[in-house]
């Protein structure tokens, strides 16, 4: 899709974001945006407040306050059937790859194609098959996901996610327990898609090696703030003491090693 077709210089902008659950704050004041083609990873550690930032840019968690945008159209306010139209311009590529067990890869590949329109079972065939060769799986359609590796589930993942041609693709956890080598395979196969297809993305992921590997952009995630938003090159000059000791994976710092509930709530609740 060329520049002059979008709406807005961002595929994705977030403003001013804030979600609690009971009085658990989970994310707070969280601001940011992706520019077309580009590729921003969402980074913190466990429970963070990431994949639930995740969640409200895909429309399945609704904001206490703010707003997103996609391509400039304000998406917390639609209706489901207002979203739908949203979400048919963006592909999903979930932690687990949320395989179908009982289809066949072509058959989960399909999925998508077959419940958005009436195209005809030889076309949606057929645009399976060029899916699978963009993700290096050609003739691998008639095997079920317990015959493939779990690397190959997670490129059949992408294959579907890619199905309906999106402009944006999001990623939870996309190298979440693959090997060094597998890991590099999906990391590649993320920037090369986005730049031949011209898509933009937003991945989220904890992998340090994976998100500098990946990103032309960065936000990084402390108890549901956004602490850091840079270049790769910026978030690695970043002084910040918790940024720091993240990235680097360092036992000593700011973030603790022990924390006992009542500090853990005492957290959540000034956040």
């Amino acid at each position: 899709m060329s520049e002059t077709k979008h709406k807005s210089p961002y595929a994705v902008e977030v403003r001013g974001l804030s979600r609690s659950f009971g009085p658990r704050k989970i994310l707070a004041d969280v601001s940011f945006q992706l520019k077309h083609g580009e590729i921003l990873t969402i980074m913190g550690g466990s429970g963070c407040g990431k994949s639930t930032l995740l969640r409200h840019i895909i429309g399945s968690l609704k904001p206490d306050s703010g707003e997103i945008y996609i391509d400039g159209t304000e998406t917390t306010k639609l209706d489901d059937e207002e979203f739908s139209k949203v979400r048919k311009r963006f592909g999903m590529l979930f932690q687990t790859g949320a395989l179908f067990n009982s289809m066949t890869v072509g058959e989960n590949v399909a999925l998508p194609i077959l419940e958005s329109s009436d195209v005809a079972p030889h076309i949606a065939d057929l645009v399976v098959k060029l899916k699978l060769e963009l993700v290096g799986l050609t003739g691998f359609e008639n095997l079920k996901p317990a015959q493939i590796s779990g690397g190959m589930k997670k490129r059949v993942a992408m294959a579907r996610a890619l199905a309906l041609d999106p402009d944006l693709l999001f990623c939870d956890e996309p190298t979440s327990g693959l090997d060094p080598v597998m890991t590099s395979v999906i990391d590649t196969l993320t920037v090369d898609l986005t730049r031949k297809l011209g898509m933009s993305a937003i991945v989220v992921t904890h992998d340090m090696t994976s998100a500098f590997r990946i990103a032309t952009q960065m936000v990084f995630l402390f108890e549901g703030r956004v602490v850091a938003t840079g270049t790769p090159e910026e978030i690695k000059a970043n002084p910040n003491p918790i940024l720091q000791q993240f990235i680097n994976g360092y036992a000593d710092g700011p973030i603790p090693l022990k924390l006992s509930k009542d500090d853990y709530l005492k957290r959540l609740l000034q956040s």
